[in-house]
């Protein structure tokens, strides 16, 4: 099978490329050949285009290609589908990595611009799609998230939380999203359907560092920051351009992010990693396990 897949030197996407290639023919485009080591990789055509909004070299790309798997931001779709309708082969089945970002009730340019490219795909007809909605991905060393909490707690006996730390979480682990991705591939069961995916069960915050201290081995304590105190400082750090996160993700913070994953059983036919499990695994890659 001829698979193209869009953003292959991200982490999600070069992860695939990894697994994909074993037994198919990929063709991976790429904004920067440079920034993931493709050449030990067999059965891949490498496109480096640095605007996805170029119709003709997209299209160019996707010529004959039976499967075409968006591992990018869920809008580019609008460019993807219009290189596409210049084909005279169409591809039978497109994937789209979408986010479960799309549920906050706060105030989000980024889940709008999410929003509406969702609510742009739903309306193709012509050629079968799935979006895949992760949550938090995590389980490679260079994620903003998980990678760099494990860092601070390995350094450090101590960690600001804001406020209680009690919203709920539910990250998942990559390897889980990479299955996913495989078992939609012309899975005609998932055609024009969305799925949310997300690590076994919800955890609080205070309960996801704690994982990564024991994880760790090490004796970490808690300090419980008010949130509008939190803010103030961040705001000030802001002026030396030094603040660990933004007003938005402080806000995020405090937001339960907690998914129903019945739907993706049944219809994947595998339940995600526990985080406790999941962080075994990252830590060990790592390199930190005491």
């Amino acid at each position: 099978m001829k698979i193209a897949i869009i953003g292959a030197s991200g982490e999600v996407g070069f992860r695939l490329v990894q697994r994909l290639c074993l037994n198919h023919q990929l063709i991976c485009i790429v904004r920067d050949k440079k920034k993931k080591d493709f050449s030990k990789l067999s059965n891949i055509t490498l496109f480096e285009i640095s605007d996805v909004s170029k119709t003709q070299e997209i299209s160019s790309a996707l010529n004959n290609v039976d499967v075409v798997i968006n591992a990018g931001y869920i809008f580019f779709a609008q460019h993807i589908f219009a290189a596409i309708n210049c084909l005279e082969s169409r591809p039978k089945h497109i994937i789209f990595t979408g986010s479960t970002g799309v549920f906050t009730k706060l105030p989000s340019f980024d889940a709008d611009l999410k929003r509406d490219a969702e609510l742009f795909i739903e309306k193709k007809y012509d050629v079968p799609w799935t979006i895949i909605r992760p949550t938090m991905i995590y389980g490679h060393a260079h994620d903003r998230n998980i990678s760099r909490a494990i860092k601070f707690l390995n350094m450090f006996p101590f960690l600001p939380l804001i406020g209680t730390g009690q919203a709920l979480i539910q990250p998942v682990f990559i390897d889980d999203v990479i299955k996913a991705f495989e078992i939609a591939i012309l899975n005609s069961k998932l055609f024009s359907k969305a799925f949310n995916i997300a690590g076994e069960k919800p955890l609080t915050n205070r309960q996801l560092f704690k994982a990564i201290c024991k994880a760790l081995n090490k004796k970490v304590y808690f300090i419980s920051i008010n949130p509008k105190i939190f803010s103030l400082v961040i705001r000030v750090l802001s002026i030396f351009r030094l603040e660990p996160i933004n007003q938005e993700q402080i806000l995020r913070f405090q937001e339960d992010k907690d998914i129903e994953l019945l739907s993706f059983i049944k219809n994947f036919n595998f339940t995600p990693r526990s985080f406790e499990k999941g962080i075994d695994s990252l830590i060990e890659e790592m390199k930190l396990k005491k």
